[in-house]
C-alpha cells in the first residue's frame, strides 16, 4: 500500500507529501461530523418536547454535515455509513427518522434518534483515530463525484423532506474540499490542465446546484460534469502513483 508521505510520481519523481493535507482534511472532517452530532442533540429535543416543526429544522441541519464528510464515511466505516444513510429504503438512521417527520408528522422517533446519535458519535471516534490514506480517499472522491450525477440526480435521496437538491449540494461542498485541501496541489504539480479541469468542473456542479428547485436542475448536464469528474480523478491517480479509482467498494 501506498503510504501518506510516499505518494511518488509515476516516472519516479519527487515524492508529493500528502500528510499535512490529509490531517488538515480529518480536522474539517471531524468538525463536519461533529456538526451533524450537535444537530441530532437538538433533533433528540425537539422531538422530546413535541415540537414538529423545529425537529424538521434539526433534521436538515444534520444533514450538511453528514453529507460534506462522505468523502470519508463510505469507504472507511461502510457498515456504519450504511446504519446511518441507507437510502431508499433505510429502516435505520436519517431516513427512517425522515419518513415519520416528514411523511407521517410525527415525532414518536427518540429511539430512532437515539441510535443515530449513537452512530454518529462513533463515527466521529473512527474519523479521529483512523488511518486516512491517499489511496481511500481519491476513492472516496470519486465515488461521491459519480454518485452525485448517477445516484441522486434522478430525485435524490432526501425525497419526502424535499432536501435531495441540499444533499448534492453539500456533497459537492465535500468534494471540493477534499480534493483543495488534500490533492490539489499535488495534481497541479504534475499536471496543471488536469488540475484546472477538475477545480472547472467542481465549480460549475456547483453553480448548477445553486439554485433551490430540484426539478429545474439541468440533470443531464449535471451528470455529465459528474462523469467528467470521475474520469479526471481517475486520470489523476496514476500521476501520484496510485490505483485508478474503483467506483464500487472492493
Amino acid at each position: 500500500m501506498v503510504g501518506v508521505s510516499d505518494v511518488a510520481k509515476a516516472d519516479g519523481g519527487p515524492a508529493v507529501p500528502l500528510d499535512t493535507g490529509i490531517e488538515r482534511y480529518r480536522s474539517l472532517l471531524v468538525a463536519d461530523i461533529d456538526r451533524s452530532v450537535a444537530s441530532v442533540q437538538k433533533l433528540r429535543a425537539n422531538v422530546t418536547s413535541g415540537d414538529l416543526a423545529a425537529a424538521k429544522q434539526a433534521w436538515i441541519e444534520a444533514r450538511v454535515g453528514w453529507e460534506r464528510s462522505e468523502v470519508f464515511t463510505s469507504g472507511f466505516a461502510p457498515e456504519l455509513d450504511r446504519d446511518i444513510d441507507a437510502w431508499p429504503n433505510g429502516a435505520t438512521g436519517f431516513h427512517a427518522i425522515e419518513a415519520k417527520l416528514f411523511g407521517a408528522g410525527r415525532t414518536d422517533v427518540a429511539d430512532g434518534v437515539d441510535a443515530l446519535l449513537h452512530s454518529l458519535s462513533d463515527m466521529t471516534t473512527i474519523a479521529r483515530n483512523t488511518s486516512l490514506t491517499p489511496q481511500g480517499l481519491l476513492d472516496g472522491l470519486t465515488r461521491l463525484a459519480y454518485e452525485v450525477g448517477e445516484s441522486k440526480v434522478d430525485g435524490g435521496e432526501s425525497r419526502i423532506s424535499g432536501t435531495s437538491i441540499d444533499d448534492m449540494r453539500n456533497n459537492v461542498d465535500g468534494i471540493e474540499l477534499a480534493y483543495n485541501t488534500i490533492f490539489a496541489a499535488a495534481i497541479d504539480s504534475r499536471d496543471p490542465n488536469l488540475h484546472a479541469t477538475a477545480q472547472r468542473l467542481i465549480a460549475e456542479m456547483k453553480a448548477k446546484l445553486a439554485q433551490r428547485d430540484l426539478r429545474q436542475l439541468e440533470q443531464e448536464r449535471l451528470r455529465i460534469l459528474s462523469e467528467e469528474l470521475v474520469l479526471t480523478l481517475q486520470t489523476a491517480a496514476p500521476r501520484l502513483a496510485l490505483a485508478r479509482p474503483a467506483l464500487e467498494l472492493q
